[in-house]
């Protein structure tokens, strides 16, 4: 069952409250900071996948939560890939398996990635609001702030003032 943009919108402010992330959105300080929260880390993995396949794919292994997206692509769609696998894991979707710490796909794996192309499934209609909702977020903050202050008391004196208001 679909949950209603409200809910994502819950979901999306309760898992990002507190990671204390910088503008511009970084997508690897995102996962690093999410997966140190959760004491499991998310490795991304740059990957030349093939065309009609997904241009992201989730796995769990035992030593961590690997997200592979499409090598060759822009950052601009990177970003959006990891922060739709991003949403599977937040979400609690079903994920394609376990697998060891060197991220093979097994066959089965691969089929069940495949099928993982169409938005009229909830999961995927899901992942891609809640990506679209935490860039759409990045994005308002970015324009009001601008970029977060590297010194610690301007970073205070910036939230202070209102910074990364719309975030969160």
């Amino acid at each position: 069952m679909r949950r209603s943009e409200r809910a994502l919108r819950a979901l999306v402010r309760s898992t990002l409250r507190g990671l204390d992330l910088d503008l511009p959105l970084d997508v690897t300080q995102l996962c690093d900071r999410y997966g140190e929260r959760r004491g499991r880390p998310i490795r991304l993995i740059a990957h030349p996948l093939p065309a009609g396949v997904p241009n992201g794919i989730w796995l769990a292994a035992s030593d961590a939560d690997y997200f592979f997206y499409q090598a060759n692509t822009s950052r601009l769609h990177r970003d959006q890939i990891v922060i739709h696998e991003f949403g599977h894991l937040v979400a609690g979707h079903q994920i394609l398996g376990e697998v060891g710490s060197g991220g093979a796909l097994t066959s089965d794996e691969s089929d069940a990635a495949l099928r993982r192309t169409c938005y009229a499934d909830d999961p995927e209609w899901e992942a891609e609001m809640l990506a679209s909702m935490i860039l759409s977020w990045a994005e308002d903050a970015r324009t009001s702030v601008g970029s977060t202050a590297s010194h610690e008391e301007l970073r205070g004196l910036q939230r202070l003032l209102g910074g990364h208001r719309g975030w969160l």
